[in-house]
Formats: structure tokens, sequence, C-alpha cells
């Protein structure tokens, strides 16, 4: 198997390092990581490059696999690869300078900095825009929805502004809840450009890598463009074959840097240092959002602050063609771990094995992580069994009996607390149960974003119940028409780009689609079908009026 550029800082043989008070065999270091590497990785197929990061020391690094395949390039520490969504937190920090340095503040309303632009009932800051709590679109789904491939479409900026102020309504109240939006970030790059007289991708440039000495680190600002030293991703199809990923966008602000494990580990070292904007704006960088009603939305200004095992954690992941990275960075052990893969999901090790490996004597033990649990009557847990609806319609469960317990899903244990409260398994997540007032149960599970379900009938209609459901129905905001029709005892969306997507009964007028959305059939008052709303993690509420009533 190919590896390529072990470093390991300042030892040579047998020297320890010593990492957050742990004595670390170098040697040990490497065969535990080497260890960790999918069987699938070898010195003929994509890999990954690894990275440690300990007191601003680059302590290990190496590449693993290839890449580039045509002309068998090994992956190498020092070569760039594309860290997609890992570039949100680079703008956020660049916002937070520009707070401390009153040029701007995180609270103002966005509409201030943009022409044109929708005010919606509730005002939205660019502090939700920073921490995905907004409410506005996703500008991916909404393309995907109107026939549109990301991935084989070029998006554009303006379409992702566009998609905005074409918005009827917001999602939900600014603050409420946290909605991962790439969309707010492009955004918030048209917004630093007003504000500073020049490109983020420039001032980013100007005033964080070439200060870090991030000499090796890329913006892309056009589709195809060649960049020196760049790794290619691939993704796998069968019998040896790979397909050679490419972008099919170059929008600064949700993505597009590209850069190396040895350019990321001199970014990690300002978490401590600060060195880029100062103490100040490294605080307003590293703030965790609040919601509304108080939860901890666990995300600041584009990097996720939380905790694993006991210890404090800033994350963030990104994925794009298909590249896979992770970075983390444990605070109060002075410990990064970064990783990067190119062969997508076949190349991915957890950052937090590696975690593990640097840092267990500080962990909380996994055993005790695990919360007592509570005798609760079988009768009892039965009746809170059953199928579920999120309040949102873009989501469904089943809870079902798993020995003296219940399982979300069929495959999430949920541990009794008492005789309505559960914790899951291995997260420190609650579900709670109570009896509304029209009789039915809701399910809340508490978390960084919470989420509401209520318990509701399976429904299996006639193909007849079906055919109520024929016809046109035309969305304004994405200018496109979804045909409905019954085929072969079955109800399915027709589309020109799309083709078909099959739609499943879930419950009363809810279905679920293979394209991964949920359909919801709205009625008038006389219990007319009048239009359908379609609802995915991302996006919610997109409105189809039916056609000739």
């Amino acid at each position: 198997m190919r590896y390529k550029n072990f470093v390991l800082v300042l030892i040579i043989g047998f020297f320890t390092l010593p990492v957050a008070g742990q004595s670390i065999d170098p040697v040990q270091l490497e065969a535990s990581i080497d260890a960790l590497v999918p069987p699938d990785i070898n010195d003929s197929t994509p890999g990954l490059v690894v990275g440690v990061v300990r007191g601003g020391e680059l302590i290990f690094s190496k590449g693993y696999g290839m890449a580039n395949l045509t002309y068998g390039i090994a992956n190498d520490p020092k070569m760039v690869y594309n860290i997609g969504s890992v570039t949100k937190q680079f703008l956020g920090y660049a916002f937070a300078v520009l707070h401390t340095q009153r040029k701007l503040s995180i609270n103002d309303p966005v509409h201030r900095y943009l022409e044109d632009w929708p005010e919606f009932e509730q005002t939205v800051t660019l502090h939700h825009l920073l921490t995905h709590t907004s409410g506005y679109r996703e500008a991916y789904t909404m393309s995907n929805l109107a026939g549109r491939f990301i991935g084989v479409d070029r998006l554009s900026r303006e379409e992702c502004l566009k998609v905005v102020r074409q918005q009827p309504q917001l999602e939900f109240i600014p603050g409420s809840r946290y909605t991962y939006n790439s969309t707010a970030w492009v955004i918030l790059a048209e917004v630093f450009e007003k504000v500073t007289g020049e490109t983020a991708e420039t001032w980013i440039e100007t005033n964080i890598f070439q200060p870090l000495g991030m000499q090796a680190t890329r913006i892309e600002t056009y589709v195809g463009e060649v960049i020196p030293n760049a790794a290619e991703s691939y993704s796998y199809r069968g019998d040896q074959s790979y397909a050679n990923e490419k972008s099919n966008r170059a929008i600064f602000g949700a993505a597009d840097i590209v850069t190396s494990v040895e350019d990321l580990a001199k970014w990690a070292n300002n978490y401590r240092t600060a060195e880029i904007g100062g103490p100040e704006a490294n605080k307003v960088f590293l703030d965790p959002f609040t919601l509304n009603d108080g939860t901890d939305a666990e995300y600041a200004l584009g990097i996720g602050i939380n905790t694993y095992r006991g210890l404090r954690r800033y994350r963030h992941t990104g994925g794009h063609e298909a590249f896979l990275t992770q970075l983390s960075y444990y605070p109060d052990h002075d410990t990064g771990i970064i990783l990067i893969s190119n062969f997508g999901g076949k190349g991915v090790i957890s950052s937090t094995k590696i975690a593990e490996l640097l840092l267990s004597e500080h962990m909380i033990p996994t055993e005790e992580m695990v919360p007592e649990s509570v005798a609760v009557d079988k009768a009892e847990l039965e009746k809170l069994s059953g199928l579920y609806r999120a309040s949102t319609l873009n989501q469904s469960t089943k809870l079902r009996m798993d020995e003296d317990t219940l399982s979300l899903g069929g495959q999430t244990r949920l541990i009794p607390m008492g005789a309505r409260v559960f914790r899951i398994k291995g997260s420190k997540e609650e579900v709670k149960f109570e009896t509304l007032d029209d009789g039915n149960l809701q399910m809340e599970m508490s978390g960084n974003a919470r989420q509401t379900f209520t318990q509701v009938e399976p429904w299996s209609p006639s193909t007849d119940d079906l055919k109520d459901f024929e016809g046109d129905y035309w969305s304004d905001e994405l200018e496109t028409v979804y045909h409905l029709q019954v085929e072969e005892d079955h109800l399915s969306i027709h589309h020109r780009w799309l083709g078909e997507i099959t739609l499943e009964p879930i419950s009363s007028d809810f279905f679920r689609t293979n394209y991964g959305f949920y359909v919801n059939f709205n009625r008038n008052e006389a219990d007319e079908l009048i239009g359908l709303s379609i609802n995915s993690g991302r996006t919610l509420n997109v409105i189809f009026n039916r056609q000739n009533l």
C-alpha cells in the first residue's frame, strides 16, 4: 500500500511525543492510524490524507492511496483538496473580524446591505445567516425540485439569490430552529463585498491565508479552474470502474476552498493563538448561537461547537465532488485532527477514532455515558409505539417494541428514564411524550434542533382513493408543473426533467417519495383538494396549486 509523506516533527526513532499529557509513541501512532484505514484503500485506489496538530505543530501527516489514478500520483499532505463546507468557517471568521472592527454588526438585518431584498414579517439578521437559523430557502433543494440537478447543471450566485427573492414567506421564525443552509453563505459573500468593497475571496486571501502562511491554499473562482498540485476525487461504480467527479459551481462562501493538510494545520492553530483578528474576533467566531427557546444550537459562525465524550470540540465537515473533509479541534488539549478523503464514502475514517487514540485518558469512559434506565410497564410502552409524523411534515418514523423498551425506526434503542422520558442510546438527546388536548400523542426530540412528532394512523388507500389526487400542480415559486397520475395501483409525480417520482402513502394525505422529500396534500374548508406542499430536510412548504379545479 502506498503511503506518502509521513511526518513526525522533532523526533527520531523511538522518541515519544507529549500530547495533552500523554506520551505518544510515534511509531505506535502511525501503526494505530494505519489500522483505521478502510480495507478498500490500496496503492491502486483513491484514498485519503490525515493530519494531527498539536501545540501549533503538525506532528503527524500521511497520505494513503492515490490522488490521481490516470497518472499514478499518490495522495500527499502537501497536495490540495476541495474541503467543501469546511470553507464556511473562513467567511465566518471574516465576519467576526469586521464585527469587532465596527464595520458591521452581525445583528444587522440582511436587507440593510442588499438592494431589492425581501423583507419578511420577521427580521432576518446576518447572525441568523451565519448560524443556519434564518428561515431562508436552500437553493440546492429548490433547484432539484425544479429539475436542475446540482452535480450536473451549473448553479450561479445569481440563481441562489433569486431563490430567496422569490420566496413567498420564511420557512420558520428566524432563530427558532437550526436548519443547515448553504445558500445563506452565498448571501453572506454578497453582503461582505458590499461592506468592504472587495470580494470575500480577495479579502480572505489577503487577511487570512497570507498572514498565516497558507501558501498552497486557493479559492476556486470559476468552474474548471486549473489549480496547481490539486488532487482529483473519485466515486466507485463497481467492477473496478471509477468516475472522476467534477465541480459544477464555484460560488465562494458556502464552499470552494482548495487546501492542504499542512495549511489546515496552520489554520487550526489560529483557534488557539487568534493571530488573525485577535482574541475579541476569535471569541465572536466561537460563540455558539442560542435559539429563541434557549436551546444551544451548538453552532457558531461557520463552525460546530459541541462536546465528544466530555471534551470540548470545534468541528466541521464538508463534502463536494467526491471529497469528504473532517476538521476537529479539542481546545482544552490543543489537539487538532484533519482528514480529507478523495474516495467518497469508501475513504472515510471517523476523526473521533483518532481522537480516542490521542485523548482517551481525558474522555468520559463510554460505559459511564450510558444512563441508568428505569423499568417501565410494557403495556405503557406499547401505547407509545406506532407511526409518528413530524410537525414540519418532512419526516416520519415508527416506534416499536424492542425487548423491554422502544426502538426508533427499528434501529435506535430508547433508554427509559421515566414513564414518558427516554434517552437515545449513545447520545445526550432526550425523547419525551405527552398527550395533547385532542387525545393524540406527541413526541418531542431535544437537541440543537428540537423536533415534534404526532402519532398518526397508517393509511392504505385504494386505487380509487389515489385517483382523487390525479391532475396538474403548478408552483409559482419554481415556475414548473408536476403531473400526478395513478399507474399500476400507485401514485406518481411526472416531470419533464425529473422523470417519475413514486409516492408511498404514509398517513392520510401524506406521502413519502423515492427522492427523499415528503408530499402533503392541502385541502380547503370544504375538504376539497387544492394543492400540495413539498417538505424535505432543508426546505419546507414549497407550494404547488392544483390546476383546472
